[in-house]
């Protein structure tokens, strides 16, 4: 078994550091694992407390008195060492390290103490993440010990990095754009479990379809290159490298005690593991939205679908920017299309319905062009629901609202119904749409996979992306 494996499921958690002050880190953390539905044992640890956040403490590990799968450690820094060497004596082989103050701060102190603590794990046989992390988060057992409440739990997705707050502290970005999380990792320093290993790990995790890095330095750069080549076959990494300016470097430095190197080394390193790099965190999460939902296209043509000539036009361009094409259906597909649309309809590619009131049309037209063998893939502008259209006119008419029931089921089923055409015909479906993927109106294609970005050049960016990893992993 791999070592992350009991570490990301354990049955039994001890907590160090949570107290009945609700402003202290440990805190927080246990009243996360405790309120995110975690059904394993939990046994916070405390020298003067009998109790904390309503359950029974204990003065130290020994006194639990039941085998423990996973330590997790928010203490003073001078005090980790004994703590973690209590542990490995009463059988716990694995640990989460969150308190900082270790190789990452100034002086000599810091490094001993990570040094020391390497020592005491290696002797008692402890894997353990960190020091200077914030946790780990599993959907798949409802556990969340980082400091951040209310994971979008779910999801396709896995996030393995040495910054916490690009595991943690994007929880109410994702929730707004209805991205879900299925795992996350927080290696701090990586003093023992890397990002290395994090890649092993995902590799044959059954749940997780794409894979997220957030990156300051490679540590063992052999090992990340073989476990990345050996993941990408499987599937997709996206990764965001920060340490390739002077100003990036100095800071890692002082937040994981990493040393870096210039962009171009990493690009290489990255081109030689089949990582795709990002620029940033919203690249990497359109990209990861897109690998973790939708089928790989077989090439690159793309049919644009919409009800409004400013998006198609808009989406065509970018498209084509990133070199996919759009191209002309041939006379037998536009005919078959224009069967099916009005006379105001435009239907070569783009197809543009310009207003279409009958959001059913948008499954056909998709269908159609899917059985065509025209295309590889497929951009939709156009899903309104209920909430745009119909405020006012709730005003003026009000038995309108008699009908708005009947009319959302609707509309919902017929987005669960959309959303699954993709996995059906094997080619992606991106939507592009302004009234926000959180929203009502777009939330049930959110839930079924579709991705759904505001603008074009995103959208078309993760289209890109889908093909650029197909050709990796085949080539």
């Amino acid at each position: 078994m791999h070592p992350l494996k009991q570490l990301m499921y354990p049955s039994s958690l001890a907590f160090y550091g949570a107290s009945n002050n609700p402003l202290k880190m440990g805190t927080m953390q246990l009243a996360n694992v405790l309120g995110t539905g975690y059904q394993g044992k939990v046994y916070p640890i405390h020298p003067t407390e009998s109790e904390v956040l309503g359950i029974p403490a204990y003065k130290n590990i020994a006194d639990v008195g039941a085998p423990v799968d996973l330590a997790q450690l928010t203490l003073p820094t001078e005090v980790v060492p004994q703590a973690l060497d209590e542990c490995g004596k009463a059988g716990i082989r694995r640990a989460v390290v969150i308190s900082g103050g270790f190789k990452e701060a100034a002086g000599d102190r810091g490094g001993q103490l990570e040094q020391e603590i390497k020592e005491i794990a290696n002797r008692h046989g402890i894997r353990f993440l960190g020091p200077n992390c914030v946790g780990i988060f599993n959907s798949l057992c409802s556990l969340n010990s980082t400091t951040i409440p209310r994971p979008p739990m779910g999801g396709k997705i896995a996030l393995a990095s040495q910054s916490g707050a690009y595991t943690a502290m994007i929880n109410p970005l994702l929730r707004s754009q209805g991205i879900k999380i299925c795992q996350t990792m927080s290696v701090g320093n990586e003093a023992d479990i890397d990002l290395a290993d994090c890649l092993e790990y995902l590799r044959d995790e059954p749940e997780v379809k794409a894979i997220g890095l957030y990156v300051e330095t490679i540590r063992r750069p052999r090992a990340f290159i073989e476990a990345a080549r050996e993941t990408v076959r499987k599937k997709p990494v996206v990764a965001i490298y920060v340490g390739g300016t002077e100003a990036g470097s100095r800071s890692s430095m002082s937040h994981t005690g990493a040393l870096t190197g210039p962009d171009e080394v990493y690009d290489g390193l990255f081109r030689q593991a089949g990582v795709m790099r990002a620029d940033d965190i919203d690249q990497m999460l359109d990209l990861l939205w897109a690998f973790a939902g939708q089928p790989l296209p077989p090439g690159g043509r793309m049919a644009v679908i919409t009800n409004s000539g400013g998006p198609g036009t808009s989406l065509s361009y970018h498209i084509e920017k990133e070199g996919l094409s759009v191209p002309v259906f041939s006379p037998e597909l536009s005919e078959r299309l224009d069967a099916v649309t009005g006379r105001l309809a435009f239907v070569r590619n783009p197809i543009d319905l310009t207003f279409e009131a009958n959001l059913l049309l948008f499954k056909q037209l998709l269908e159609i062009v899917f059985e065509s063998g025209e295309v590889d893939g497929a951009f939709l502008y156009g899903i309104f629901g209920w909430p745009e259209f119909m405020v006012n006119l709730e005003k003026r008419l009000p038995d309108i609202k008699e009908i708005e029931e009947t009319w959302e089921a609707n509309y919902v089923e017929f987005l669960k119904q959309l959303a699954g055409v993709p996995e059906a015909y094997g080619k992606p479906l991106i939507v592009m749409s302004f009234i926000g993927a959180g929203s009502t109106s777009i939330s049930p294609l959110t839930e079924h996979d579709v991705p759904v970005f505001p603008s074009a050049s995103r959208a078309a960016r993760a289209m890109r992306a889908l093909l650029a990893y197909r050709n990796i992993r085949d080539s």
